[in-house]
């Protein structure tokens, strides 16, 4: 199958966006333009090209330069603005335009004028939300990828629970101080077919056969970090992902420093939950 074509228009050195980068770099045909005029003219073919699409009646050559996807990649507020935007889609009405925002965006949906009618996506959700579209396999992909520019946000919410989420089996820990969110956790895992066991935070006695843990946390102060290495150490080698309330990079670095498998930004979709369960209990049954 035939590599998906990305043009990935602005901020992109930015340090929020250095993994979904580089793993575009090495999933994709990627083509990267640091302004939008710059993208404009990557859409554009090449004056040798020009001349051969004239002469060719299914225009093959000017279809080359279509890209599947177009990124727009925006580490603060208002870098590019959404005449911009309009600008590529005109340039290629057939590509789906996305926005991937880094940590200075995240209040934008309530305080600023986020483009509408393109598929938002933070910088620590790339990977449940990028993958399963660019790289199709088994993993179920978002209904967001087939909904019109039209549809609203909440639209896109609901298209997420869609998709019908392949069958696991295996037990997963939640470490979690509250009853009530070990109820919701262990939902979202029952959907996914995975068994649960509640691990309260000062609970001793460890279940045998764990395929993966999540953590519930706050934030990565040094109480918590200091937390997250004990779940890691406890589990090891089964991975753990860690959910935290609003993600900045140094929490997230914090984190993976502690050998944690992913992280996850309170509040989450449970369709990302289940995305990162697969791919993190699949890579660990590699090892």
């Amino acid at each position: 199958m035939a590599a998906k074509r990305v043009l990935l228009v602005g901020d992109y050195p930015h340090r929020d966006f250095r993994e979904a980068v580089a793993w575009l770099e090495q999933h994709t045909e990627l083509t990267l333009a640091a302004t939008v005029r710059d993208g404009l003219a990557a859409l554009r073919p090449a004056a040798g090209e020009e001349s051969e699409a004239a002469g060719d009646d299914d225009g093959s050559a000017a279809r080359r330069q279509i890209p599947d996807v177009m990124i727009v990649a925006q580490s603060r507020p208002g870098q590019i603005s959404p005449q911009q935007i309009e600008r590529l889609h005109a340039a290629s009405p057939l590509s789906r335009l996305v926005t991937l925002v880094g940590s200075w965006c995240e209040g934008e949906l309530r305080s600023g004028r986020p483009c509408t009618g393109v598929i938002r996506i933070l910088w620590h959700q790339w990977q449940p939300r990028l993958v399963p579209f660019l790289q199709p396999g088994s993993t179920p992909v978002p209904g967001t990828w087939r909904m019109p520019r039209t549809a609203s946000l909440d639209e896109q919410l609901a298209a997420t629970v869609g998709p019908v989420w392949p069958r696991r089996e295996g037990l997963v820990a939640i470490h979690a101080g509250a009853r009530e969110t070990f109820l919701a956790l262990s939902d979202a895992c029952h959907a996914g077919g995975y068994a649960t066991v509640w691990y309260a935070q000062e609970q001793a006695v460890a279940a045998s056969g764990v395929v993966a843990a999540l953590a519930d946390g706050v934030s990565c102060d040094f109480r918590e970090v200091c937390w997250l290495r004990h779940v890691v150490q406890r589990h090891r080698p089964a991975p753990v992902i860690a959910l935290l309330d609003f993600v900045r990079r140094q929490d997230y670095e914090l984190a993976k420093a502690e050998g944690v498998s992913a992280v996850l930004a309170k509040p989450f979709l449970v369709y990302d939950l289940l995305w990162h369960l697969e791919k993190t209990i699949d890579q660990a049954s590699r090892r």
